[in-house]
């Protein structure tokens, strides 16, 4: 005998009533409820209401001594809107009754007011309270036990579903059945095996909508739950199951629906991941249990018609969930549970954000020409990537400069919302929203243009999905991260030598070709592009992807498909329009700036970012940095960044006050310098440094004259120009002035001296300055300023021993040698660390500037005790800004990144591959008549004749341009301009140099014959 085949109780109310007053004093008006298996009523008395319940006479009183244990437990700890059990006037938790001869147990429990969920309209933020309710529920049963709940043989123990199974056999509908059958195949071998390391717990296992009692004014609030007759211990996760599946029946947003309670309940109750894990499957199971019973007594009693209309719900939810991927259901409910959407999404982002990668195209897309695609009708006049018009659009978006060897690719958004997603495939049957949001990131080129593998992998697959607007050949590539964890990455759109060069289990090498860009015809009816795409799970997925998700679950889809320019390592600028583009800040600067600050480019760049030797512009592109001896370590090294940043965040000030991070620069510095180079002064800029420098020669001399070389640049102020015949002897300038002597320039290459003997024929002039001097002062001791290599003069390398012999010749007048290292010091020419280092003397003063702050306003002054002493002759000498604590910070952090990454020995390395390598261009190309340098301090001097050593101006300028229109800034110098300086950041390595030779080669075989 059992209660489903036992009659129900039927006492009449006028019976019942009686039966309350009787046993709990509580006479009052009797309502009948409906029930199961049970006799239930609505008891009003004193003001209160209660439920009066009559168990069936087969009910095992070991389950009433269950639920109304647990009925006491929830009471003690506090738990809320759970039925209070009211004992009998005797003291006890229930009466006993004769029922049809068989005894049966009565209690009273108090009412739960409110609606039940059922007779409400479903919200989000109601399924999130329910979920709330039920995880405090589960939280306050942690702890409970009873022997009674162990039931291994109940029907609707989720635990022991599997029990049920040959009842799928009853189902009647065979799709319907085998839909049934494979989910008890996928619990038996996916679920069940991984039940031993779920929690467990006493279970209330019942939470469908009659039982769910919501707030009578409010009722997105949960007021209660009733009826504990299915309890049962189970896996603690089976109650969360249990809720959703009740809940999702005839729920028109599933999606959102599990979303809410999942996270409600684990608000108040974290699952664990395994947990997580399972909880969509074991949600399934419970909605099996459900037809497996009802199809059985179906079976049993096929006269009850009732028993088919009550299975349409949980069957109609199981189909609408078999056409949604279980996986993207696990994802969510682990997302909702607050873990990563795909187990160690977070580490394959982690481990491709520091892989090495290759290009996935021939020619770097970091470094192409570019313009970005957003669909949201800012990018004015674009036709819709499946609108054949797009093509010529954007061939008339290709700069008419642009050479034709250079790629112009144009670049469609990661996670952005596009309408143009209206194919069937793009609905989905678990919610009425649509995928429109972009998992992928395109980019559009001809078609034919050949793709490479960006890493390591395996063929996963290679299908032709046809579908329109699908992506035609696909292509899915494995990978694994360091740690052995599997990602896929997407290439969609692709031609038909696909099957040619990809096949399934192929080991694919970083670089590889793999596949060909497909035209129209065969890449679903696309403009010609690359879809690409991270994968961190393909869930059940075969042969084809998502490339589009739901707005709603992005941050689900996320996880799955991270930003694949993580593949691609594009700026941010490369997908979003600039609303201030060159031409437009440029003419706002014409108002505001003075035209005689120069700005480099006849079309002009508009520079937003840079990184190591790199300048990244305001479309994303990437240009290689070739004469930016400012930034000495790299544009924005971490490690200077930080120094900076800590620093300004605790103090800057003034040198009035003690701060040990001047002097610790100043002693760094020192213990670089030969000799008693020891006395340090720290400035803001090289011609602040100059200008001290010869503020303190001058003083030491008493006078103001001053020995220089033809060509020298010294800095900005009016001293320094009055030292600086480039910018005094041309366009602008001004006589000579008379304290001014201009020595010879000592150029082997092109002046009246030439060949690497030739410093004693230079230094001489020396002696013509001096004799100058002497007649207008009567003595001729002066100062001599020259840069240790010169720059401006043409990246010259001075002739051997001439500083030494010019050193001399000063030096016996009683005149003080300086040294200008403001571009060359610093480790640039080598681990001579210092420019006059490889001409073998020992100035009386150094000058330090642009490699010191790496593009911070820092500089400094070396000099000796002596000569700091006879400075210090009663002026106060005082920087405002001179030796701060931030400058210091960043001097500091300057020398460590040039210890740490020895880049004066990688200067020299990478120097002579540059210089070998246009030695080799120039027995192609005559016009390149010297090659000079040392470390990264070299000059490419181009002429028009190598006999007469005609500068070529007009061909430098040309060549200039032509690397700029190839991602490569370099700039010209020398008197006539026809120099190619190259002065990179020290950073600047074998690839690098490498990139300059070849852009260089092509922009000369554009010159003219």
């Amino acid at each position: 005998m059992t209660a489903f085949t036992t009659g129900n109780p039927s006492f009449s109310d006028r019976q019942l009533a009686d039966l309350a007053a009787r046993h709990f004093g509580l006479p009052g008006t009797i309502r009948p409820l409906p029930s199961e298996r049970d006799q239930n009523a609505r008891l009003t008395a004193d003001g209160q209401d209660y439920v009066l319940k009559i168990a069936n006479p087969a009910e095992d009183p070991g389950q009433i001594d269950l639920q109304n244990a647990t009925m006491l437990h929830l009471a003690r700890v506090g738990q809320s809107g759970i039925p209070r059990v009211v004992p009998t006037l005797s003291g006890a938790d229930r009466a006993l009754l004769d029922v049809n001869g068989q005894p049966s147990a009565m209690r009273l429990v108090t009412w739960v007011d409110g609606t039940p969920l059922a007779e409400t309209t479903r919200s989000v933020a109601q399924l999130e309270n329910l979920g709330r309710f039920m995880g405090g529920l589960s939280r306050s049963m942690q702890g409970f036990g009873h022997p009674q709940a162990f039931r291994p043989d109940f029907l609707w123990s989720l635990d022991h579903v599997i029990q049920l199974k040959d009842h799928a056999e009853d189902i009647a509908d065979p799709t319907r059945r085998a839909l049934v059958k494979n989910l008890f195949a996928r619990y038996e071998t996916g679920i069940l095996p991984r039940l031993p390391r779920l929690r467990a717990s006493v279970l209330h296992q019942d939470a469908n909508d009659w039982n769910v009692i919501t707030d009578p004014t409010d009722s997105t609030r949960i007021a209660g739950l009733i009826d504990f007759g299915d309890m049962c211990h189970g896996r603690t996760v089976n109650e969360l199951a249990i809720t959703i599946a009740y809940a999702l029946l005839d729920t028109p947003d599933l999606y959102a629906a599990t979303r809410a309670l999942i996270q409600g309940f684990t608000a108040e109750f974290p699952l664990t991941e395994d947990e997580a894990d399972l909880v969509f499957d074991l949600m399934r199971m419970r909605l099996v249990c459900s037809v497996c019973l009802s199809s059985r007594q179906s079976k049993l009693h096929p006269e009850n018609d009732y028993l088919l209309i009550s299975q349409a719900p949980a069957f109609a939810l199981l189909e609408r969930l078999e056409r949604i991927d279980p996986g993207f259901m696990i994802a969510l409910c682990r997302k909702a549970a607050g873990f990563d959407a795909v187990p160690g999404a977070g580490d394959i982002v982690a481990d491709l954000s520091t892989r090495a990668l290759h290009p996935i195209l021939s020619t770097d897309p970091r470094r192409a020409a570019r313009i970005a695609l957003p669909t949201d009708g800012s990018r004015k006049g674009m036709p819709a990537f499946s609108d054949r018009a797009f093509d010529g659009w954007m061939a008339a978006q290709r700069p008419a400069t642009l050479p034709k060897d250079i790629p112009f690719l144009g670049f469609g958004l990661y996670g952005e919302k596009r309408s143009v997603y209206t194919a069937a495939q793009f609905a989905d049957a678990a919610s009425d929203e649509r995928r429109t949001r972009h998992l992928g990131i395109d980019i559009f080129a001809p078609a034919g243009t050949a793709i490479h593998a960006s890493l390591d992998g395996t063929v996963e697959s290679v299908t032709y999905n046809a579908d329109p607007l699908d992506y035609g050949h696909t292509l899915i590539l494995r990978h694994t991260t360091a740690a052995g964890r599997p990602f896929f990455t997407l290439y969609g759109h692709l031609g038909g030598s696909l099957p040619s060069l990809c096949r399934p289990g192929q080991t694919i090498t970083a670089g590889d070709l793999i596949a060909h860009l497909g035209d129209w015809h065969e890449n679903g009816g696309w403009a010609p592009h690359l879809h690409i795409q991270v994968i961190t799970s393909l869930l059940t997925q075969q042969g084809n992807f998502f490339g589009v998700g739901h707005d709603s679950l992005w941050d689900v889809w996320t996880d799955i498909s991270p930003d694949a320019n993580l593949l691609l390592r594009l700026e941010p600028e490369t997908f979003r329009i600039d609303p201030e583009p060159p031409e437009t800040l440029l003419a706002r600067r014409r108002k505001v700036i003075g035209p005689s600050l120069s700005i480099s480019y006849r079309e002009k760049l508009k520079i937003v970012r840079g990184r190591g030797p790199w300048l990244i512009d305001h479309t994303g592109r990437r240009y290689l940095d070739t004469v930016n001896n400012i930034t000495h370590v790299g544009h924005c090294h971490p490690h200077v960044v930080e120094a900076l940043a800590r620093q300004a965040a605790e103090l800057n000030t003034n040198t009035r006050y003690l701060h040990g991070a001047m002097p610790h620069l100043a002693e760094r510095i020192a213990a670089t310098m030969p000799g008693d180079l020891k006395v340090v002064t720290f400035v803001n800029s090289g011609t602040e440094a100059n200008e001290l420098a010869l503020r303190i020669a001058r003083t030491a001399l008493a006078k103001k004259d001053t020995v220089v070389l033809d060509w020298g640049y010294h800095g900005n102020s009016g001293g320094t120009v009055d030292i600086s015949p480039y910018k005094f002897k041309r366009k602008g300038g001004f006589p000579q002035p008379d304290f001014v002597q201009i020595a010879a320039f000592p150029d082997p290459y092109r002046g009246p001296h030439r060949g690497p003997d030739s410093g004693p024929a230079y230094a001489a002039d020396i002696d013509r300055c001096l004799d100058a001097t002497l007649a207008r002062t009567g003595t001729g001791a002066a100062t001599f300023i020259a840069e240790s290599l010169s720059g401006v003069g043409g990246q010259v390398i001075l002739p051997k021993g001439y500083l030494a012999d010019v050193y001399a010749r000063i030096r016996a007048q009683g005149g003080i040698c300086i040294a200008d290292e403001v571009q060359c010091g610093f480790g640039r020419v080598g681990p001579a660390f210092w420019g006059f280092a490889t001409q073998g003397v020992f100035p009386d003063i150094v000058v330090l500037g642009k490699p010191i702050g790496n593009g911070h306003p820092l500089a400094a002054v070396v000099t000796t005790p002596d000569l700091a002493a006879r400075f210090a002759n009663g002026m106060e000498y005082f920087n405002s800004f001179g030796g701060n604590p931030v400058s210091m910070a960043v001097g500091h952090a300057v020398l460590d990144v040039i210890e740490a990454e020895n880049l004066p020995a990688r200067a020299v390395t990478t120097g002579e591959a540059l210089m070998a390598g246009y030695r080799r261009l120039a027995d192609r190309f005559p016009i390149i008549g010297d090659v000079r340098g040392m470390g990264l301090f070299v000059g490419v001097e181009l002429v028009t004749d190598r006999d007469a050593r005609t500068p070529a101006p007009e061909a430098a300028d040309h060549v200039v341009d032509q690397l700029r229109l190839r991602g490569i800034l370099a700039s010209t110098d020398g008197p006539d301009d026809n120099v190619l300086k190259i002065k990179p950041p020290l950073v600047f390595g074998p690839d690098e140099a490498a990139i300059l030779l070849a852009g260089t080669e092509a922009a000369l075989s554009t010159l003219p014959n």
